[in-house]
């Protein structure tokens, strides 16, 4: 057997020298290359009015104030009618909805929209809450479906596996509803922030590779089949068409 049939994904360099931090084929690596320009930089026709509600994923004390001010800008402008997050069991790194709304007022949050609380239940992760997230689509009238936009916001480092586990959980659901991904505030790249749980401790330049290891490792089906970029690519088709 040659050396290079025995070699780990650990050893799998790109130009003999830089070690890859997964095994995703070339063409996911092009969808991704297509697909991230769109979630950072996604547009939303003004003339569909509101976001119906913007929903913030659960995140540490270290990440959240990042989609906090970002919440709260966007509640200024008028631009969401609602605001939802999480609640869940304490303890795994996320602080739960109370926390967050205390953490919302003293960064200036006035009240301008309704709070919209999702009791995840549990250990709140990304695939929990975007489930739950689907769940309480689910009760609004289907005929308000295709009228009825979605945000979700998240911190930058995370905002790509938020947004492709939302649109898996729509898609799951056969929600035919448009979301649309909202950078959180920019925090500094070489800090060290607490994420996962709580369970994670890099520098938010680094959490980058974990979460993509994340995305490979999310697409199996005891993982919760996460779609692939060019099925994302394809809803946000579908979406802006």
């Amino acid at each position: 057997m040659s050396s290079t049939s025995t070699m780990s994904r650990k050893d799998v360099t790109l130009s003999g020298s830089v070690p890859r931090v997964t095994a995703l084929p070339a063409a996911d690596l092009e969808g991704f290359f297509q697909l991230l320009p769109r979630i950072y930089a996604d547009y939303h026709d003004p003339r569909r009015g509101p976001f119906k509600m913007a929903y913030m994923y659960a995140n540490t004390p270290d990440n959240e104030d990042s989609m906090f001010l970002r919440a709260i800008e966007l509640a200024n402008a008028g631009a969401i009618e609602s605001l939802g997050t999480s609640e869940g069991d304490l303890g795994y790194g996320y602080e739960g909805f109370d926390h967050s709304v205390a953490r919302l007022k003293a960064l200036g949050w006035k009240d301008k929209v309704p709070l919209v609380k999702l009791d995840v239940g549990g250990n709140v992760n990304t695939g929990s809450e975007a489930q739950k997230l689907a769940e309480y689509l689910l009760n609004y009238d289907s005929g308000l479906w295709m009228k009825t936009d979605l945000a979700i916001i998240a911190p930058p480092f995370h905002l790509p596996r938020a947004f492709m586990t939302t649109v898996t959980a729509l898609h799951r659901a056969d929600l035919k509803m448009r979301v649309y991904p909202i950078c959180g505030v920019p925090l500094p790249w070489n800090e060290e922030a607490v994420h996962s749980q709580g369970t994670l401790k890099k520098k938010r330049a680094d959490l980058l590779d974990s979460e993509l290891q994340r995305l490979e490792k999310y697409r199996a089906a005891e993982f919760g089949s996460m779609l692939p970029p060019s099925e994302v690519l394809k809803y946000l088709d579908w979406r802006d068409g």
